[in-house]
């Protein structure tokens, strides 16, 4: 009697996990659709992934590679509308070169670049939008 109720609550645990896994993959790709609105025709995006489950005061971290002599996109989006989602754009000595935040949380911001540099880009929530949500960065390169 005892291996049933195990392996039932067992089960019962599998089984969570993966509707919540599926429900937060749904999730993250409706905030990816939101965010895809900002990537306009003259960018193509590089083909990455950059979501992240973030809550609270958590931080998501990506690392990419941005190459000199080219402009680029960097799209911001959580929840299902703009400016919930603060990111911070560092270089390889984390000195800060750009963030949203100082432009009231603004879901892109285009760059270019003189020189290769490889930077981490950081990802949180405004807390006094939303306090949970996918983080999604899409990076786009103009034609």
């Amino acid at each position: 009697m005892k291996i049933k109720t195990f392996y039932s609550l067992a089960l019962s645990a599998v089984l969570a996990c993966l509707l919540s896994h599926t429900e937060l993959s749904a999730q993250c790709d409706t905030t990816a659709q939101y965010a895809n609105r900002y990537m306009s025709e003259r960018f193509v995006p590089d083909g990455q992934s950059y979501r992240a489950l973030i809550f609270d005061d958590q931080v998501a971290e990506f690392h990419t590679t941005f190459y000199g002599g080219s402009r680029y996109r960097i799209v911001g989006f959580s929840g299902l509308e703009k400016e919930q989602l603060v990111f911070s754009l560092y270089d390889q000595e984390d000195n800060l070169l750009f963030t949203n935040e100082e432009h009231q949380n603004a879901p892109y911001w285009n760059f270019e670049f003189e020189s290769t540099v490889t930077g981490r880009i950081e990802a949180r929530l405004d807390l006094l939008k939303q306090t949970s949500g996918c983080a999604v960065l899409l990076i786009g390169f103009e034609r």
